[in-house]
């Protein structure tokens, strides 16, 4: 089960491959219901939008090639009428926006380009310069009938559900959101709302995991802190879930019990340590169908990891297709020299500036530097030192995801 510490890449792809045999439960909801959430079909189009050929403005259908010419009115047509309008010779109808196209017309002039605009009652006289289609929304111009509005995978948002709603469409197929517990561990952890002597600390890591999983959309349950006893982690690890977090018990440190669990039961590993800083003692195993995250004691560490590494992944557990992290472009605000190693700067965006917290000199168990930033700067170990008003590809904090893989790591 013991795996040595991967490169960030490699790291990124084994977590990647741990996902494909995961298997995603599925809930049938009400449209309204079903925001933010991810689709478990292929949702095709029922109708073609438009429906019909319907008129872009309010004015006259009439045909092209009487231009110049006086026509009868021979109606009026408004949106929603349902019965058939043939247009004869010299014909021409009254149109409003959104109505049905009367048969034989291919155009639609607006009321201010006509003499008498709205105003006429018997006829009136074409404009010289006619166009073939202009103000008429074609059937089928926007969406095909049959053809595809939403692929499997899909984050609903918004302006999704709209779509869906042109097409009648008032249930969807949605996978069901992950079943997240979150613990720490450490027999010198006091909670928040408890007393602390002076050689205890405060579960911090805790609040951090669960309000960036909130921040990216998952829910989770807290579980309580986990005290240094095997059988204590074990039944936590038994615990109904798709992803336990712990926090501590990813290194080789003599009271660290949650290795050595998840080895007595046979757990499969998937990643037992990264080659970044900070953070490289993390551990990702699966337990039958759940995996587990064991992420570093130290708060900075942890909250690094997890959002370079982790959320990724859940988003890919969910059922995401997309979950690649997209990188910005920004100007380096000032010089950072650099040791030569795969390292997560944490920076701050200001416009069209990233500059670095605390100048890049800060230890993986303090916590102020999170507070201070707002994005990370992936460094590999060929980039040293960085220039004043270089161009750096940077990940916020609050980042955006693709279906397409983007490298957000700046090398040489």
């Amino acid at each position: 089960m013991k795996k040595e510490p991967q490169n960030l890449k490699t790291a990124i792809e084994s977590l990647r491959n741990a996902t494909q045999e995961f298997h995603r439960h599925i809930e049938v909801l009400p449209l309204l219901e079903a925001q933010d959430r991810i689709l478990a079909e292929t949702i095709c189009a029922k109708i073609s939008l438009p429906r019909f050929d319907n008129s872009a403005m309010d004015g006259y259908a009439l045909k092209v090639a009487n231009a110049g010419k006086k026509l009868k009115i021979q109606s009026k047509i408004f949106a929603g009428d349902c019965a058939e309008v043939d247009l004869g010779d010299l014909e021409c109808a009254k149109i409003m926006t959104g109505a049905k196209v009367p048969n034989g017309a291919d155009c639609v002039v607006p009321f201010e380009e006509i003499e008498g605009g709205f105003e006429n009652t018997e006829q009136i006289l074409a404009p010289q310069n006619l166009k073939k289609g202009a103000n008429i929304r074609k059937c089928g111009e926007e969406v095909a009938r049959d053809s595809v509005l939403l692929e499997k995978g899909a984050t609903l948002s918004a302006d999704s559900l709209t779509l869906l709603a042109t097409q009648g469409i008032s249930y969807v197929k949605v996978f069901a959101p992950l079943k997240i517990n979150v613990f720490a561990s450490g027999d010198e952890l006091k909670e928040i709302w408890e007393q602390a002597d002076s050689y205890q600390i405060y579960n911090s890591n805790s609040t951090m995991i669960q309000a960036i999983l909130k921040s990216y959309g998952f829910g989770s349950h807290y579980g309580g802190i986990l005290s240094d006893n095997q059988n204590v982690i074990k039944r936590a690890l038994e615990s109904p879930s798709d992803v336990i977090f712990t926090s501590g018990g990813a290194s080789k440190g003599e009271a660290d019990f949650i290795r050595e669990v998840l080895e007595q039961s046979g757990a499969q590993m998937v990643l037992s340590g990264v080659q970044i800083k900070p953070g490289k003692p993390i551990m990702v195993a699966k337990l039958d169908s759940k995996f587990i995250v064991a992420l570093p004691g130290n708060p900075l560490a942890g909250a690094v990891l997890l959002r370079l590494l982790i959320v990724p992944f859940l988003r890919q557990l969910s059922g995401a297709s997309a979950h690649y992290p997209q990188f910005l472009l920004f100007k380096s605000a000032h010089n950072l020299p650099r040791k030569s190693r795969t390292e997560a700067v944490l920076a701050k965006i200001r416009g069209d500036c990233v500059s670095f917290v605390k100048g890049g000199k800060y230890g993986s168990s303090e916590v102020m530097p999170m507070a201070l930033g707002n994005a990370l700067v992936v460094f590999d170990v060929s980039r040293d030192s960085i220039v004043e008003g270089e161009i750096l590809k940077v990940l916020p904090f609050q980042m955006e995801f693709g279906a397409e893989e983007a490298d957000f790591i700046n090398g040489l």
